[in-house]
């Protein structure tokens, strides 16, 4: 699928894998809630800080959650953040039921965000590596974002991220995220126009947990 514009997009095109009892993993202010819960039977959220719409917290690489708990696990631009990544993927592993899927988006070609780290950039392969190596079977993966929105972000990290907005007037950080929402609209639609695959911004990846395979001694 290679017209998906935004991780929202991709979220609501990858939310028919969404199923059962469901972890958003990383989920920060949970701005996904209202494409994801619909789609479960019972919706938690998880983050290493505290929030008002997390339900636990705690170490992304060592969750007090118990084995095979989840049908679904979903995480949005979290995967760069954290020191171990593989690691995670292997305690997303744990925690999800076998047969259970795992769907994330990573950033490529994003600028350097610190929340409060900013380690890793993934293609593509790399994500789908990194699961593959902790014995996941890749139902679907792709890319997002072309070179319009590469430059985009570009721009939204160096003069409009929250940490430069911050520190301006009401007025002009109303004024900022307008011309932002126009620049993002504008690359949005050259986007479709681009034919360069080589440059693109985050991608994603939908991994199944597989069934362990008993073999019989005769």
């Amino acid at each position: 699928m290679d017209n998906l514009k935004n991780t929202r997009a991709v979220v609501a095109y990858l939310s028919k894998y969404i199923s059962g009892k469901t972890l958003d993993f990383g989920a920060g202010s949970a701005k996904y809630k209202g494409l994801i819960a619909s789609h479960t039977s019972e919706y938690i959220t998880f983050d290493m800080v505290p929030g008002n719409n997390i339900d636990v917290t705690g170490d992304a690489t060592d969750t007090p959650f118990s084995n095979d708990s989840f049908n679904t696990v979903i995480s949005t631009q979290m995967l760069e953040h954290v020191e171990k990544p593989w690691v995670v993927v292997g305690e997303i592993r744990r925690i999800l039921k076998p047969g259970g899927v795992c769907i994330i988006t990573a950033p490529f070609m994003i600028p350097f965000h610190a929340d409060p780290y900013d380690f890793f950039r993934y293609t593509k392969e790399g994500l789908e590596s990194l699961f593959e190596n902790e014995s996941f079977i890749i139902e679907e993966s792709g890319c997002y974002g072309k070179t319009p929105s590469v430059l985009a972000e570009m721009i939204h990290f160096s003069r409009f991220s929250h940490y430069e907005m911050s520190s301006l007037s009401k007025l002009k950080r109303k004024l900022r995220n307008i011309l932002m929402r126009l620049i993002k609209a504008t690359a949005y639609r050259l986007d479709a126009l681009s034919k360069n695959g080589a440059a693109y911004a985050n991608v994603y990846v939908v991994a199944r947990k597989g069934v362990p395979v008993i073999i019989k001694k005769y």
